[in-house]
């Protein structure tokens, strides 16, 4: 995955409150759409991408010193 150096900083909170809102998921079944499912995806991609920009931007953080 690419990294953005111009992300601005991500809280902890903020990723918190979006596993929160938008959980991860496994109730599916033959019956759910493909539309359904890439919606669904699509909320955990960018769950997932301010995730890693997180810890990129705390790693960075700790070895910057």
């Amino acid at each position: 995955m690419k990294v953005e150096n111009n992300v601005p900083q991500i809280s902890s909170s903020i990723i918190n409150k979006l596993e929160e809102v938008f959980p991860l998921r496994d109730d599916f079944d033959t019956k759910t759409g493909q539309n359904d499912l890439m919606f669904f995806y699509g909320q955990r991609s960018v769950i997932r991408y301010l995730k890693n920009q997180y810890k990129i931007q705390n790693e960075n953080i700790l070895t910057k010193g």
